[in-house]
């Protein structure tokens, strides 16, 4: 296999109703596929893992500088 292709893996995941009208609103809110939505939010699991083990929060600001931060 070439270096600048990345090897991928195909799953199956079966989601309640709830969980798939979520990802269908949200995937259509990003304007992105579901599976763009997961990797996403995989990406986004693991910046909070790493955030956790350095003792560090993750930070939402609004535009008015308002701050809050999220458990980690």
């Amino acid at each position: 296999m070439s270096e600048n292709k990345k090897e991928t893996k195909q799953y199956t995941i079966r989601f309640p109703p709830e969980a798939t009208e979520a990802l269908k609103e949200m995937s259509k809110e990003e304007g992105v596929t579901s599976a763009e939505l997961i990797r996403r939010a995989i990406n986004f699991y693991q910046v909070k893992i790493e955030a956790k083990k350095k003792n560090k929060k993750i930070i939402l600001e609004n535009e008015e500088g308002n701050r809050e931060w999220v458990v980690v």
